[in-house]
């Protein structure tokens, strides 16, 4: 965790001298910065005792502790690819509950977001509680620099826009919100949004290699996230016919949207090697290579 702290002070100093060159240039108040502090939630792949190599968790080769401590000083060098345990994974999305590749929990998707656009945004030091989604972003710039989104990319057709703008609510705190539907599904994790309602259910815990139950056993749940922040209060009891509305939105979402057939994860290495490894000794049960370790230096 201290490898990853120092990373965050190096990433903030490093956003810091970018924003300083757009004040120097004079064009810091007709600059739109979108800062998005995450991907999705902190991650729980470390399993329970962390890794200094990522890539031993997706080939699904666990590390011991004896292992680890061997490379206790190489701790963030470029000889490893660290990563810290799921314990500070939950931690850290607190008060939510689960993790990245839980995409049915704000826990696995939610993320803090600054704009900054002093000549667009008359509104000062003010929070936005509108739900809004990563696919959002590029029509919220396509609208407010006034260029359309293209029809056609090389020759290609392109599909429509899928987000919704969020300039709406710049200057409106109280606008009602226009991202009203929004489906989440990965490696059958799945829920979906509504108007402030949340049904979700968890397929796969991230440290599990694989799920204890299938999809028809997956047990549904409902949150009314308008009055539970935190996803802490279960109401598929008390809304059954809301939940089962909720299901039938996800499938439909999720057909619009080709999420069928769910897929499952496979045993892989991706392009992150060891950074500095001479050597790999590869498991028998390994089913996939993506082919992309040489542009890596392996």
């Amino acid at each position: 965790m201290e490898v990853y702290a120092g990373f965050a002070a190096h990433t903030d100093n490093e956003i810091g001298r970018l924003i300083t060159a757009v004040e120097e240039i004079g064009e810091i108040d007709n600059t739109i910065i979108v800062y998005i502090a995450g991907d999705n939630g902190a991650s729980a792949e470390g399993q329970m005792n962390g890794m200094y190599q990522e890539m031993t968790y997706f080939n699904a080769f666990p590390e011991t502790v004896p292992e680890m401590l061997k490379h206790y000083d190489e701790w963030g060098s470029p000889s490893t690819y660290p990563h810290f345990s799921a314990g500070w994974a939950v931690a850290m999305d607190a008060p939510f509950t689960w993790t990245k590749q839980v995409g049915s929990d704000f826990g696995g998707t939610r993320n803090g977001m600054v704009i900054h656009w002093p000549n667009g945004i008359k509104a000062k030091g003010e929070i936005r509680n509108q739900f809004g989604h990563v696919i959002d972003i590029a029509p919220t710039i396509y609208e407010i620099s006034g260029i359309p989104s293209p029809k056609v990319v090389n020759g290609i057709q392109q599909d429509p826009i899928e987000g919704t703008s969020l300039a709406y609510s710049f200057n409106e705190g109280s606008a009602a919100e226009t991202h009203q539907v929004q489906y989440f599904e990965m490696f059958g994790n799945r829920g979906v949004y509504q108007n402030g309602w949340l049904a979700r259910t968890i397929h796969r815990a991230p440290w599990l290699p694989k799920p204890t139950q299938t999809l028809q056993e997956d047990k549904w749940e409902l949150y009314n996230s308008n009055e539970d922040f935190s996803l802490s209060h279960d109401l598929a009891s008390e809304e059954p016919e809301t939940l089962k509305e909720m299901q039938a939105l996800f499938m439909a979402e999720a057909e619009k949207y080709h999420v069928l057939p769910y897929r499952r994860p496979l045993v892989r290495t991706h392009g992150r090697c060891s950074h500095g490894t001479s050597y790999f000794t590869w498991k028998s049960d390994i089913s996939y290579l993506c082919g992309r370790n040489e542009r890596h230096g392996c």
